[in-house]
């Protein structure tokens, strides 16, 4: 009896609309991975807000999706932290990054706007993104189910799930709730798009097992070649970006350059986007078989990419695998270490840290006709094709409701 009552509680939960609250730090990165759960619910008719800082009005312009502000530090509040975090050891810089930064100030800050929020929308259930920390808090202290999308993968993320509960535990006590460890983050479900060979473990340390979807990465590529494809040009196309963040930060931006001077003796024809305020002329000479962009549509460029190039961000990752594309991965920061590692492991690419013009060269010149490498990216992509439906994966954030 109970199991059809639960049933029919969800079937409701499905046909009616419900109310949902995604938050998100500022990150691209961050805001991606919860974007195709927004728009899947917004059609089939619910109402969706999403809680984030102003950086992010963009491309949530961009997805057509309403955006409530948050507070953030900004970069005045942040770059002390940071100029800690590079005198920090290797080691405990991903603790440093969680405890005193997303978990820290950045939370600290989002949560007092996020609580208003919370009582103007009064949503059913808030969507977070795993280092969104203010929304565990918020929902908490409304008594408002909450889950969570991972940005990284498990294996990345868990190394930091003690910093992460020791730093909102003040913000805990603030809003009037237990301290509890980490039951908050245990009681969550948790969905990520990282196929299981590379996320790691499933339920860590008594966590959830994660709920693996398949998403829509990126819209499909137009039949018409951009501008910037040179199609009638000698080789194959290689797709190289180091994501939105690397152009920021200043001891990060030499990757530019040691890519342009691999490329330059390269028999290939090569499209490297550099993210926002990065001008052309402060990358140098650049060579004639290389197109620079700002940005350009991921998919675009992955459907017609021989190989890529990339610090081994996720979303670049997951759309990568996703279109079997092998990789070369130069790990600059975060968990890009750790995603290097492990397509390096499956075959799918290859590990390249502390890159030189000519061992960047050896190794695009592999990625490109290794049959084995571009074998292994194949099977991780038909991993990836055969997770479960995001559809699935909505009706269970709805029966939260």
């Amino acid at each position: 009896m109970g199991d059809r009552a639960d049933g029919r509680q969800a079937c409701r939960a499905r046909s009616r609309s419900v109310r949902i609250l995604f938050s998100s730090t500022r990150g691209v990165g961050h805001v991606r991975p919860l974007l195709p759960y927004a728009r899947a619910l917004r059609e089939r008719g619910h109402e969706i807000l999403v809680a984030g800082p102003a950086d992010l009005g963009e491309t949530l312009a961009r997805a057509q999706l309403p955006h409530a502000l948050l507070d953030h530090p900004g970069d005045a509040g942040l770059t002390p932290l940071w100029t800690r975090l590079r005198a920090a050891p290797a080691e405990e810089r991903s603790d440093f990054i969680v405890r005193h930064i997303f978990a820290g100030v950045v939370a600290q800050t989002a949560l007092p706007r996020l609580r208003e929020t919370i009582e103007a929308f009064r949503p059913a259930v808030i969507v977070r993104e795993s280092f969104e920390f203010a929304a565990a808090v918020a929902a908490d202290a409304a008594r408002i189910p909450h889950a969570r999308v991972a940005v990284h993968s498990a294996a990345s993320e868990a190394p930091t799930r003690t910093a992460a509960a020791e730093a909102i535990a003040p913000l805990r006590a603030r809003t009037g709730l237990p301290d509890g460890g980490d039951a908050w983050r245990r009681a969550e479900p948790v969905f990520t798009w990282f196929p299981p060979s590379l996320d790691g473990p499933a339920g860590i340390d008594g966590e959830q097992a994660p709920f693996h979807v398949r998403t829509q990465v990126d819209a499909p590529a137009s039949a018409a070649a951009p501008a910037w494809d040179r199609s009638g040009e000698p080789g194959p196309l290689v797709y190289v970006t180091f994501g939105t963040v690397t152009s920021t930060i200043e001891e990060a931006r030499a990757i530019y350059r040691v890519a342009l001077d691999a490329l330059a003796d390269a028999p290939v024809r090569a499209l490297l986007t550099t993210g926002p305020g990065v001008e052309r002329d402060a990358l140098g000479p650049v060579p004639g078989n290389v197109h620079v962009e700002a940005w350009v549509p991921q998919g675009e460029a992955l459907a017609r990419a021989r190989a890529v190039i990339c610090h081994g961000g996720s979303g670049t990752v997951i759309g990568a695998l996703a279109a079997a594309r092998p990789l070369v991965v130069v790990p600059l920061f975060a968990d890009q270490p750790e995603n290097a590692r492990r397509i390096a492991a499956l075959g799918a690419g290859i590990d390249l840290p502390a890159p030189t013009p000519g061992g960047l060269r050896a190794a695009i010149a592999r990625v490109i006709d290794d049959p084995d490498l571009h074998a292994g990216a194949a099977r991780l992509g038909a991993e990836i094709a055969g997770l479960r439906p995001l559809d699935a994966a909505v009706d269970a954030l709805l029966e939260l409701a």
